[in-house]
């Protein structure tokens, strides 16, 4: 049987960064499978990033030789620096140079915020502060109000990679504590690990809890018509 019988998602991810393709790939839905290409990320800051936007193309390019049913651009900075509009300008370009549909990360990720009923958002990352008020002013252009933010400083992206899944635990029970009041907790960076502790961290606080790579997943198998229930996913995992 053809691997990927039910669908064939391509994702565009930081060379440093297995992490999230591998959680993918743990909870991944019978019968879908998943293609890789690969950007270099100099710096997580906004030089960095562009160098990274630069190669999206190309790695597009190369997951439309697998015949994949859309394309997945991770790396939510690279859309979410230049502003509101970004995400759909990549998306726009991916598909004119492929004939694949495509979706950012940064898009699905505002989708699952606003599906989970978000409108107020506690926001926790591994970025610098620079990054983090990027990410503020962007969320806050598409109506979300941002109650808080802590970002881990990081501007290596292998660092992010180290990290075990109970570093995002931690940070997630800071935001809540930060901002109880707040609908959700966003955890932004596809490469910070998240699956393993989503359902505990949801239970703990109480509240949604929205990933880079959770978001993005949940987005792509939801563009592609497949209902799945992921329980690793959250609450968001159930959400159609």
């Amino acid at each position: 049987m053809l691997l990927g019988w039910r669908a064939r998602i391509g994702q565009i991810r930081p060379a440093t960064a297995i992490e999230g393709a591998e959680e993918w790939r743990s909870v991944a839905p019978t019968g879908v499978a998943f293609a890789d290409a690969r950007t270099i990320v100099p710096r997580v800051d906004a030089e960095g990033l562009r160098v990274m936007m630069g190669q999206v193309l190309e790695a597009s390019r190369q997951l439309a030789t697998a015949k994949v049913d859309l394309i997945v651009q991770c790396g939510a900075p690279g859309t979410f620096i230049p502003g509101v509009g970004t995400d759909q300008k990549v998306t726009d370009e991916i598909t004119a140079e492929t004939g694949v549909p495509a979706i950012t990360m940064m898009q699905a990720t505002v989708d699952a915020l606003r599906a989970v009923g978000a409108t107020s958002v506690a926001v926790g990352s591994i970025y610098t502060d620079e990054v983090n008020e990027a990410l503020r002013v962007y969320l806050t252009a598409l109506g979300f109000e941002v109650a808080a933010v802590e970002g881990l400083q990081m501007t290596d992206p292998y660092e992010a990679s180290v990290h075990d899944a109970d570093s995002a635990y931690r940070l997630g029970r800071r935001l809540h504590k930060a901002a109880p009041d707040a609908d959700a907790l966003l955890i932004s960076c596809g490469t910070y690990r998240t699956f393993e502790v989503l359902p505990y961290l949801e239970m703990d606080t109480g509240r949604p809890v929205v990933t880079s790579n959770q978001a993005s997943l949940w987005a792509a198998l939801r563009h592609l018509g497949l209902r799945d229930e992921i329980p690793q996913l959250g609450r968001l995992g159930r959400t159609v």
